[in-house]
C-alpha cells in the first residue's frame, strides 16, 4: 500500500509539474499580426536595440555573420513576412499563407542574418516550427529569449549574458555557449547541453537531460519530474554535486575526491567544492561520469 501511494504521489507530481510548464509557455502566445507585408527587411544594427521575432508554422533561423545590416527574408513559397519598426525595436512576424496542407513537408523558413556588431537583445516566439541560432563564434548578445509551443530549439557558438529558453513540446540543444545566466524550461522533450558556461537553472517535466562540461565556473540547478540525467564532468575543477532521485538509481563513475552515496542520494566533491551542482529527479536515473 505504501509503495502504491508513493507511486501515485510521483505521478501526481509529474502531472502538476507538466501543467505548470505548459501554462508558463502557452500563456505567452502571439499578439495579433501587425506591420506591413514585405518580401524582405533590412535595418542598421546601430539603430536597433531590440529584435522581436514571431512565427507560426514557420522555422526560424538566426545566423550571425560579418555584414553591415540586419537582414530578414522568407525561404519557400508558403510564407509571409510582416515588418514593423517602433523606435529602436524591429519586429518580424512570419506565418504561412492560408491553408498549406500540401506544404506540410516543405515548411518555409524565416532567415534572419545578424551582424556581429549587433550586441543587444533578440526575442523569439514560435508555434509549430523550429528555432535555431548560430553565432558562429563571434556573436555577443545582451539577452536572448526563445519560447516555443511546438518545435525543436538549437542555440550554439555564441556569448549571451542572459539566456532564457522555454518549450512545451520539442527537443532543446545548447552547445558552445558562454552565458552569465541560463534558464531552460521544458514541458516535454529531451535537452542536451554541451560546454555551456554560466549559472544554469534547468527544469524539465518529461524528458531526458544530457549535459557535458569542459569547465564549471558557476552553480547549476537541474530538476526533472520524469526523465534520466546523464552528466559528464571535467577532470579538474572546484565543485560539489548533490544529487537525489525519489524513484530511480544514481550511478556515479566520476572520480570525486570525496564521495558519499546513500541509497538515492549522492554528495560528491572535487577540489575545493566551491561551485554547487544540484540535481533533483522525481522519477528517473542519474548517471555522473
Amino acid at each position: 500500500m505504501k509503495k502504491m501511494f508513493g507511486k501515485l504521489l510521483i505521478v501526481a507530481g509529474v502531472f502538476i509539474f507538466a501543467a505548470i510548464m505548459m501554462k508558463d509557455v502557452l500563456a505567452e502566445r502571439f499578439s495579433p499580426l501587425e506591420g506591413t507585408e514585405a518580401e524582405s527587411a533590412s535595418a542598421s544594427p546601430h539603430e536597433i536595440n531590440s529584435m522581436t521575432i514571431s512565427a507560426e508554422n514557420i522555422h526560424v533561423h538566426v545566423i550571425a555573420e560579418e555584414r553591415n545590416d540586419i537582414s530578414a527574408s522568407i525561404t519557400g513559397k508558403s510564407g509571409k513576412l510582416y515588418v514593423t519598426e517602433n523606435g529602436k525595436t524591429l519586429g518580424l512576424t512570419a506565418k504561412e499563407k492560408g491553408f498549406q496542407f500540401l506544404n506540410f513537408f516543405h515548411q518555409s523558413s524565416l532567415v534572419v542574418r545578424v551582424p556581429y556588431a549587433y550586441k543587444d537583445e533578440i526575442l523569439v516566439r514560435s508555434s509549430s516550427g523550429d528555432i535555431d541560432l548560430d553565432g558562429n563564434g563571434s556573436l555577443a548578445l545582451r539577452d536572448l529569449s526563445a519560447k516555443s509551443s511546438s518545435g525543436n530549439m538549437t542555440f550554439k557558438n555564441a556569448k549571451i549574458n542572459d539566456l532564457e529558453v522555454k518549450g512545451s513540446s520539442g527537443n532543446t540543444v545548447l552547445s558552445e555557449l558562454e552565458t552569465k545566466t541560463a534558464s531552460i524550461r521544458s514541458a516535454s522533450g529531451n535537452a542536451s547541453l554541451a560546454n555551456v558556461t554560466g549559472s544554469l537553472d534547468v527544469q524539465m517535466s518529461s524528458g531526458n537531460l544530457n549535459a557535458s562540461f569542459q569547465e564549471i565556473n558557476s552553480p547549476a540547478s537541474l530538476k526533472l519530474a520524469s526523465g534520466n540525467v546523464k552528466m559528464s564532468l571535467p577532470e579538474k575543477g572546484d565543485f560539489t554535486v548533490n544529487a537525489a532521485t525519489t524513484s530511480g538509481n544514481i550511478n556515479p563513475s566520476y572520480s570525486f575526491d570525496d564521495k558519499n552515496l546513500d541509497q538515492n542520494k549522492l554528495t560528491g566533491k572535487r577540489g575545493s567544492g566551491k561551485q554547487q551542482i544540484e540535481i533533483k529527479v522525481t522519477s528517473g536515473n542519474v548517471t555522473i561520469r
